[in-house]
Formats: C-alpha cells, sequence, structure tokens
C-alpha cells in the first residue's frame, strides 16, 4: 500500500507530461528570457519515447513558428539547417538545446519574461501514422549573459 501511494504522490508531484498508451515523455521544458526587439528564442526539452516516433512538429502561441534545427559540421565550420521533421529512437531520450539539437521559435510576438509560462504545442507519429500532440508549457528562465541585468559599467566590448 505505503509502495502504491508513494509512486502516485511521485507521478503527481513531476513536471513531466506523459503522452498516455505511447509512452512518451516531454520534460524540462523551458526557454530563456528575451531582450527587447529579439524576435528569436530557444526552447529546450527533452523527449523521451519508449517505441520508435518521429517528432513532426512544434508549435507555440507566442511564435510565429517553431523550427527545428540541426547543427553539424561542414568544411571546418558549424552550421545550422532546418528539419522537416526528427526520428525519435525507442527507449532514448532525446535532448533539445544541445548535442546539436534546437528548437527554435521564430518570430516572437511578445516579450519573455521571467516567469512567464508559454504555451508549447508538440505533435509526434508513430507507426501507421498515428499522430499524437502534446500540450507542455515552457517556464521563461534568466539568461545568464543577458544585459537587463548589469549596470552600465559592467558591460564591456572586449573586441
Amino acid at each position: 500500500m505505503f509502495a502504491k501511494s508513494l509512486c502516485a504522490l511521485l507521478l503527481t508531484l513531476s513536471a513531466n507530461v506523459w503522452a498516455g498508451s505511447n509512452d512518451v515523455v516531454v520534460d524540462k521544458v523551458w526557454v530563456g528570457e528575451s531582450v527587447p526587439g529579439q524576435n528569436t528564442a530557444t526552447l529546450e526539452l527533452n523527449i523521451t519515447t519508449v517505441s520508435a516516433a518521429r517528432l513532426v512538429s512544434v508549435s507555440s502561441a507566442v511564435a510565429d513558428k517553431v523550427e527545428i534545427h540541426s547543427v553539424s559540421r561542414h568544411g571546418g565550420k558549424m552550421r545550422a539547417h532546418v528539419v522537416d521533421d526528427l526520428h525519435l529512437p525507442p527507449h532514448r531520450t532525446t535532448a533539445f538545446g544541445s548535442h546539436r539539437l534546437f528548437l527554435v521559435m521564430a518570430g516572437l510576438k511578445q516579450e519573455l519574461n521571467i516567469g512567464d509560462r508559454v504555451p508549447v504545442s508538440i505533435v509526434v507519429e508513430y507507426a501507421k501514422q498515428r499522430r499524437q500532440t502534446l500540450a507542455v508549457e515552457a517556464t521563461v528562465k534568466k539568461m545568464e549573459l543577458s544585459y537587463r541585468h548589469l549596470g552600465a559599467g559592467e558591460v564591456h566590448d572586449h573586441r
């Protein structure tokens, strides 16, 4: 009885979004704060799948579009390119914001301030073209190098 109660409590307290019978977990969803005039932001999250799937699309009401970017080395230079969809291997966690994969929110419709909650919709496709839409919220976090938190005398150009 105690084990079942503890399990239920842990599931309730977790910030994960479960996709139900398809065994997909989306967690650690956040986006960095924006500054005036900024029109893009990087959305960071983890997607864990039990069975093979494809990330078909990501969208948000606060951006015109959310693009899946893959970064690779070409001729000694790192280059980002947009991919239409992304294979999600079974029994793995795919981390966006590291490992050369990024979700870019383009065409921001508003400033993103610390503490805001941003709605995000994720579409995953499984075998036989069966799709599922997951609704999550991204927390807006402080950017470590944001000029908003520095005084005028603290910002230097080191060129």
